[in-house]
């Protein structure tokens, strides 16, 4: 499962979320080549999510999706809130339920393996 949710963090969110990406000021990064867990959102604060924060604190919390800023983007349709932000005006339930279910496995420690 974590190989399948990392996959497609990378191809639906990686493209901005990267070191010479778009978001590349958010310190969050989705790629596939990135390993270090506040890298990737475990227990990281978001730098200015604003509203899109949903007033939830971290973007990624082992354990607890909708605890979780990632999970609570990818639910979102709202312009001002929802990830990815271009490309698509739907949810996709697909998508969102593999990271729900990648977030709600990971051991509420910290990291998993890779």
């Amino acid at each position: 499962m974590e190989a399948r949710a990392r996959a497609y963090l990378d191809g639906n969110c990686g493209h901005c979320h990267n070191p010479k990406g778009m978001a590349s000021n958010t310190g969050l990064n989705l790629d596939l080549e990135e390993a270090r867990p506040a890298r990737l959102g475990i227990g990281k604060r978001p730098v200015a999510a604003g509203k899109g924060s949903g007033d939830l604190e971290v973007d990624l919390v082992p354990g607890h999706p909708d605890a979780s800023i990632i999970a609570y983007r990818m639910a979102s349709t709202d312009p001002g809130t929802m990830m990815p932000e271009i490309g698509r005006s739907l949810v996709h339930d697909e998508g969102l339920a593999l990271v729900r279910d990648y977030i709600a496995q990971m051991q509420t420690k910290g990291t998993q393996s890779r």
